[in-house]
């Protein structure tokens, strides 16, 4: 137990054990809680008590009950084969330009991502179908598998998303306004990449597919447009003030089984079975880091952390705070899964980002999206990990093309940050309502 005198200690304590049990390989959960009471047995002022209640409220939230629920509803639409049906229809739109299966992942991955909210269900779900495609015709390993990764994280940015409904909730910004304002970026980073992958194609020698049929793009689209019944059901459901994102979540789950049973008929009660066991394997480790950081984040209120940062962050210049603040997250995102990151962040950065008048929805799209650059950065670069597993490659042999669109999708944020229309275009058009 620490003297009183020495209790202004304490906050950077917190922290230094917590990156010291990072860098030992401690899975983030438990370095969060480690942390937290390592703190508590020092500091006398703090009931161990406060260790269960605080991971009870971390999760004790209707809101966060829709996590569970996209990611079912993104795992039943993957098991009905709605991958290979929006991999057909994005070949039969793009498929005749050069370097075509690199275009189709990127569409896909834009696609899909209106479907499951996560992106390592896309980068899952497309890269086993895609990867191995793009191999066999004569696509470098290295370039496979970083589009597909780079691509997947579209997923926590075009509605629905799981990481937005977690950064609502922990900062009690309008999740509808979050989902609204992912659509401009999302696309943005859809254009951008396939506008890279041009340049690398250039100098591949890859076969093209022959420009399909109205026909066959009628056929493909009518998939389409049924798999795109969730994204409309969701936002449509949110704008309208019909249902909140939990309920929108329980529809998503009863149309994604419509269409899988009565529609497709791929869906049968085993693979039901399997979507619903590989939820509870997703959303335990998600919810689990949450419920860890919520204590941590209690402890960074508790010590007044935020106050300390307000004192020696200057906040005249909006754009340069938040130029700093994505950097920060990008480095934060670089070794820790983003849920548990916005945990943390969020109760140091929101006191700064209301006392610079910036709009919480412009900062939620870029916390979202800094993150979530992490998937695809070493040493936790998760859709990395995957897709690389998939394509049979060491992560550093991938990285350097992966980094190429890691490059671009930086711009992209930066372009956020100097230009905030960008993302709040759209909310203020269809829904002034939720700012």
């Amino acid at each position: 137990m620490l003297s009183p005198d020495l209790f202004f200690l304490l906050p950077w304590f917190l922290f230094v054990v917590m990156l010291l049990l990072v860098a030992l390989g401690v899975p983030v959960a438990f370095c969060l809680i480690l942390s937290s009471m390592a703190v508590m047995v020092l500091d006398p002022r703090v009931s161990t008590w406060v260790i269960f209640q605080r991971m009870y409220n971390g999760m004790n939230s209707f809101v966060l009950l829709a996590v569970p629920l996209f990611l079912l509803a993104g795992n039943l639409m993957n098991n009905a084969k709605i991958t290979e049906r929006l991999i057909l229809l994005a070949r039969h739109l793009i498929g005749h330009f050069k370097g075509a299966l690199a275009h189709v992942n990127v569409l896909v991955s834009m696609l899909f991502a209106g479907v499951s909210g996560s992106s390592t269900a896309d980068s899952a779900g497309i890269g086993v179908v895609l990867i191995p495609g793009m191999l066999r015709q004569g696509y470098p390993k290295a370039f496979s598998v970083a589009v597909t990764a780079a691509s997947s994280v579209m997923g926590i940015i075009i509605p629905p998303s799981i990481n937005m409904i977690v950064w609502g909730a922990l900062t009690d910004t309008s999740i509808a306004a979050l989902f609204l304002a992912g659509f401009v970026p999302g696309a943005l980073i859809a254009v951008f990449q396939i506008g890279l992958n041009f340049v690398f194609v250039r100098k591949f020698n890859v076969p093209t597919y022959p420009r399909s049929s109205w026909r066959e793009l009628l056929t493909s689209g009518w998939d389409g447009i049924l798999a795109a019944g969730i994204p409309v059901i969701i936002i449509g459901g949110l704008v309208g003030g019909f249902v909140s994102p939990t309920e929108a979540a329980v529809l998503a789950v009863v149309y994604a089984l419509i269409l899988g049973v009565f529609v497709y008929r791929d869906l049968t009660p085993s693979l039901i079975g399997k979507s619903a066991l590989n939820t509870v394997r997703l959303s335990s480790l998600s919810l689990f880091s949450l419920v860890a950081a919520s204590l941590f984040g209690y402890l960074i209120a508790f010590y007044r952390v935020p106050q300390l940062l307000l004192g020696g962050v200057a906040i005249e210049n909006p754009i340069v705070m938040l130029l700093w603040m994505a950097a920060t997250m990008l480095v934060v995102g670089t070794f820790m899964d983003a849920l548990p990151a916005m945990a943390i962040l969020a109760p140091l950065f929101m006191p700064l980002v209301r006392a610079a008048e910036i709009h919480p929805v412009h900062f939620g799209l870029i916390a979202v999206m800094t993150l979530g650059l992490g998937l695809i950065t070493p040493p936790y670069g998760l859709c990395l990990l995957i897709c690389a597993k998939i394509g049979d490659i060491s992560i550093p042999k991938a990285l350097g093309v992966t980094m190429a669109y890691f490059g671009i999708m930086v711009v992209l944020v930066v372009l956020i940050i100097l230009f905030p229309a960008i993302v709040m275009a759209v909310p203020r058009i269809v829904a002034p309502h939720f700012l």
